[in-house]
């Protein structure tokens, strides 16, 4: 027997709902998601520790996956608790094979350059490392002149695309500077001596999905800071990356984040500009937070898609202010069951977690 419809109070009125779309990734028991039917593809998820946000999260990605088989999506997986069955596996930690070099230029003409890319990497440094304006300044103009060292120059286009530097030739650069009696350059080594003994942004820079696929890169044995880093800096190779593709009629490249408090919040961001600029280039981000304050206005307002699990109970004024749903309906929610809003329609609906799909899809009745 269908449900009868559910009525939900917003800010500005009520809606009734059935169901907001018929086809697509099945989300809970009486609702769908269909990004290519949405305003754009990203999705914001919030429900606190217990809320069954993880459980949701890997739910939309194999759904996904399997939904979209031609379409890559990237798991940038904070906490090592993100395993999806048929994923790539790649661990970043003191021995991976691979790494990720934060010092790859964009070569758009328009907002590229090493200047610029120097510019970029020296701010998530700032703010995850807490540099002072000494330290913040020096580094900068270290970057520059360690792209100038390898031939890179800001105002020379035709060089951009030459082998850009690592973080290993940034060591050497700062620990030569100390050895001379630089004493900024001896603090700078300081503060970054843990990162450079990581050797995460020293590694060949691990390869890009092709064709579909599902990869989760795992930052779980790193610091928070160094994983800050390294998560911020793949997010921002794949929205130039896509940039250089031009733009998309379909979706190419979803990249899911749990704890998006592990980001770096800042203007400008990645997680930003990819919730404004990603969906023309096929780009979309499916991110998810314990609270409301982890998450930029940009990233809220700029996401389709907004899924509210339940919240600690000092969260739900301002996440029902935030999300537009009632602060009863907000308060009352219980573990797997969900607010949805997509586009300017919302619905109450329990969410079927990752680990009953497997359990559905492995039972000998739903095997072909």
């Amino acid at each position: 027997m269908q449900s009868p419809p559910i009525k939900l109070r917003t800010n500005n009125d009520l809606i009734s709902v059935n169901s907001l779309i018929s086809s697509g990734i099945k989300l809970g028991h009486n609702c769908y998601w269909n990004p290519e039917s949405l305003p754009n593809q990203h999705i914001v998820t919030i429900g606190s520790s217990g809320s069954g946000k993880t459980q949701t999260l890997k739910a939309i990605a194999h759904s996904t996956h399997q939904y979209y088989p031609t379409v890559n999506i990237y798991i940038i997986d904070f906490h090592g608790d993100q395993e999806i069955e048929g994923e790539t596996y790649v661990p970043l930690h003191m021995s991976s094979k691979y790494g990720i070099n934060p010092l790859i230029i964009n070569p758009d003409p328009e907002g590229g350059g090493s200047n610029i890319q120097s510019l970029i990497v020296t701010t998530t440094i700032k703010q995850t490392l807490q540099l002072g304006s000494v330290q913040e300044g020096k580094l900068l103009l270290l970057l520059k002149e360690l792209y100038q060292l390898h031939g890179i120059y800001q105002n020379d286009l035709t060089t951009w695309s030459k082998e850009p530097p690592n973080f290993l030739d940034l060591e050497e650069l700062i620990r030569k500077l100390a050895e001379s009696g630089d004493k900024d350059a001896q603090k700078l080594e300081l503060k970054l001596e843990a990162t450079f003994q990581y050797g995460i942004f020293s590694r060949p820079q691990l390869p890009l999905l092709s064709g579909g696929g599902l990869l989760r890169i795992d930052l779980s044995k790193l610091p928070s800071y160094i994983g800050a880093i390294a998560g911020e800096s793949f997010a921002n190779q794949l929205l130039v990356n896509h940039k250089l593709m031009g733009e998309a009629e379909g979706l190419r490249t979803f990249i899911i984040i749990d704890e998006a408090k592990e980001m770096p919040k800042k203007d400008y961001s990645a997680l930003s500009r990819i919730m404004a600029d990603g969906r023309k280039f096929g780009l979309g981000l499916i991110v998810a937070s314990q609270s409301e304050r982890h998450l930029s206005a940009d990233v809220i307002g700029n996401s389709a898609t907004k899924i509210v699990l339940p919240v600690d109970q000092t969260e739900v004024k301002k996440v029902s202010n935030k999300f537009r749903f009632a602060e009863a309906k907000v308060s009352n929610l219980q573990p797997l069951h969900a607010l949805i809003r997509m586009g300017k329609d919302a619905i109450e609906s329990p969410i079927i977690p990752y680990y009953q799909r497997i359990n559905d899809e492995n039972t000998p009745s739903n095997i072909c």
